[in-house]
């Protein structure tokens, strides 16, 4: 458009007044520089992006934030999303000091909110390394310590016969099972109250353990969440999709591994930690777990950041129209234009930047 009006531009002189072509051609051209334009998107993206990682949200990139202000259905997991563990764990079964080491080597090769809690409150070093690991979603972790195989997750995944109660970590050795870790779980604070404001865009509560929590999490979330229980990677993903072929732009919070693939196929995908190093490659943001009480600052201040873009970008159209008009009639010399490209730039920048950490500061204090 700009090489266009500088053509029709120049055409038009050359015929009105062929000495002043070249000057006026070239005052249109600096001018109508992109700068502002091309300025405005990084700068009140990566700015609103600062803000984000200096309270506990880290995205991995600035399309992030402008997919969340079109967030219109939430899905959270449950452990290590809205509980996370106690400080202390039980042990129920039989099993000795050194199978106990064991153990913790094979958990310490997880990043399941679990593993992490056992690892770090079962005592005693890490003198022996798995020589195998792996781990099904949903289910466990495997692995061989000396040759003896551990395994740690589900009564089904270890082949416990018993009823299979909440939070509780079963473990089995060399194929025998000897008990379980029980785990008292806790609602992270602010929980029920971001619910609450939150309201229906909550559709559901999706977890792979079982319902014996159901009625606790009824009171935190508002009635009508659907409450899926004993779901698989794959139902939680199926879901998703579902969700978004009736039109939802749907947000995912899980664990990681777990939720990865419903992490993945969300509009976007944020793992909730409270080890904030931890690498999620399947998620577009990783978020601390004392900051889940923020969530709906976060997604306010996303819909912000694309409101300032769009009167930032109406600014910097609004100086080119004014710019190009006085261009256009050759009121305009090509050293003015030279000073008046990088002061529209300059503005933009200042504008945005400002903007985003004033409306920040309003929203998260």
């Amino acid at each position: 458009s700009v090489l266009v009006l500088a053509l029709v531009t120049g055409v038009f002189w050359w015929w009105f007044d062929s000495e002043q072509v070249w000057l006026i051609v070239t005052s249109v051209l600096m001018v109508a520089c992109p700068c502002a334009l091309a300025l405005a998107a990084p700068f009140t993206y990566g700015s609103m992006l600062r803000v984000f990682g200096r309270h506990g949200l880290y995205l991995k990139s600035a399309d992030v934030v402008e997919n969340m202000a079109t967030i219109d259905a939430i899905i959270f997991d449950k452990t290590g999303t809205i509980t996370h563990g106690s400080k202390s764990i039980s042990w129920r079964g039989t099993i000795t000091k050194g199978e106990l080491q064991m153990v913790r080597s094979v958990a310490s090769c997880s990043t399941h909110p679990l593993s992490v809690l056992l690892t770090q409150n079962l005592k005693g070093g890490l003198d022996t390394t798995p020589t195998q690991f792996t781990e099904q979603p949903g289910q466990g972790i495997e692995g061989t310590v000396d040759g003896t195989i551990i395994r740690i997750g589900s009564a089904a995944f270890v082949g416990s016969a018993e009823s299979e109660v909440s939070s509780c970590v079963y473990i089995s050795i060399d194929g025998v099972v000897r008990g379980y870790f029980e785990v008292g779980t806790t609602i992270r604070p602010g929980v029920s109250e971001l619910a609450s404001r939150l309201g229906k865009k909550i559709k559901a509560l999706l977890s792979g353990d079982t319902s014996a929590e159901e009625s606790r999490m009824r009171e935190v979330f508002p009635s009508g969440t659907k409450m899926g229980f004993q779901q698989s990677p794959q139902d939680k993903l199926d879901y998703i999709e579902h969700l978004q072929q009736e039109g939802a732009h749907v947000m995912m919070l899980g664990d990681g591994l777990n939720d990865s693939g419903a992490l993945k196929q969300s509009n976007v995908g944020i793992a909730v930690s409270d080890d904030t190093g931890v690498f999620t490659p399947a998620c577009d943001g990783i978020l601390s777990g004392s900051r889940l009480s923020y969530l709906d600052r976060f997604l306010s201040l996303s819909k912000s950041a694309l409101t300032i873009l769009k009167i930032s970008l109406g600014i910097s159209l609004a100086y080119n129209v004014v710019g190009l008009s006085f261009a256009v009639t050759g009121h305009l010399t090509p050293l003015v234009a030279a000073i008046l490209m990088p002061i529209s730039s300059i503005s933009v920048v200042v504008f945005t930047t400002f903007m985003v950490n004033l409306t920040s500061k309003r929203v998260l204090s």
